[in-house]
């Protein structure tokens, strides 16, 4: 028998829930953006074709939709963890760390303590006259960033999918949306520092 690991949310883990509450949603679409970047993005100017391009659920052209840019960050990390450390390791204490993550998103909502990030992204998208329909990812994000923050310590080649796409040198509060390939953005697709198919 096998015991799941308690999964302790790091001092680390509760910055980055607290950095969400801080970022200026959807303060910056319309802004122009011109940072370098981890991932290659193109600018968006125009809301009818941030819209069609948020809309899509399964990639086309050169463009990779959201919720497969999502997968595949989440792929990244279940196959590294399942081929460095095997699926009792996956199970026992990977998988709890997903759930931790996700609880300790949760519990500060609960408490009246974090930024719900649905409302985030309802809000955002009844603002823009954008179709409801449309999910952002915002909490999805959080959670796997707050994953990979746990494990890089234990594992230094752990798969930073999503710290990169946060990661935009110093500008925390630049934002949009993304298209093409990644987005990285405060805004509605407000991704701390990311930046993308801006309005």
């Amino acid at each position: 028998m096998f015991f799941k690991k308690k999964i302790i949310v790091t001092e680390e883990m509760k910055q980055t829930l607290q950095s969400f509450d801080e970022i200026p949603w959807a303060s910056c679409c319309g802004i122009p953006y011109k940072k370098e970047s981890y991932y290659s993005y193109i600018q968006e100017t125009s809301q009818a074709s941030v819209e069609k391009i948020l809309k899509h659920t399964m990639n086309y052209s050169d463009t990779v939709c959201l919720v497969n840019l999502f997968k595949e960050g989440i792929s990244r990390a279940d196959a590294f963890i399942l081929q460095t450390a095997g699926w009792r390791f996956y199970q026992n204490t990977f998988l709890p760390c997903v759930k931790a993550s996700w609880l300790a998103y949760e519990k500060r909502i609960m408490k009246g303590q974090g930024l719900d990030l649905n409302l985030v992204e309802k809000n955002f998208l009844n603002y823009y006259g954008f179709d409801n329909a449309i999910g952002l990812h915002l909490s999805r994000l959080l959670q796997y960033l707050l994953v990979e923050q746990y494990f890089r310590g234990s594992f230094p080649q752990f798969p930073l999918f999503f710290s990169q796409i946060m990661l935009m040198q110093s500008a925390v509060r630049k934002g949009g949306f993304f298209h093409k390939i990644f987005f990285k953005s405060p805004v509605a697709l407000n991704y701390h520092d990311s930046t993308g198919l801006i309005l």
